[in-house]
């Protein structure tokens, strides 16, 4: 009987301290840290990461009305803030505000 509490108090034990180093890990992945999550960074990242010059702007480019970020003038949604780029949203807004169409 002795031999079965023995067993079952190191089970306890792993279990205890399983859910203590998987607390660890999922506190460590979520911090934003990275520590835990290292990894090498691409050529492409290093090229981007290593570069002081802003993107080049395409000049028929489009700016987002909320961020200014520029976009490719095909794109319906802002790149950068999702803001819709058709206007449609600011003009429904306005007619429900009674600006326009008045």
């Amino acid at each position: 009987m002795e031999s079965l509490a023995f067993v079952a108090a190191v089970a306890l034990l792993l279990v205890v301290l399983h859910a203590v180093v998987a607390a660890y890990v999922y506190r460590v992945a979520h911090s934003g840290d990275g520590r835990l999550l290292e990894r090498e960074a691409s050529a492409d990242e290093r090229a981007v990461q290593q570069t002081d010059e802003p993107p080049e702007v395409p000049d028929d480019s489009v700016s987002c009305p909320t961020c200014g970020a520029p976009n490719d003038p095909s794109y319906q949604f802002c790149r950068r803030c999702v803001a819709d780029l058709s206007g449609k949203q600011r003009a429904s807004a306005e007619v429900a505000a009674g600006r326009l169409g008045s």
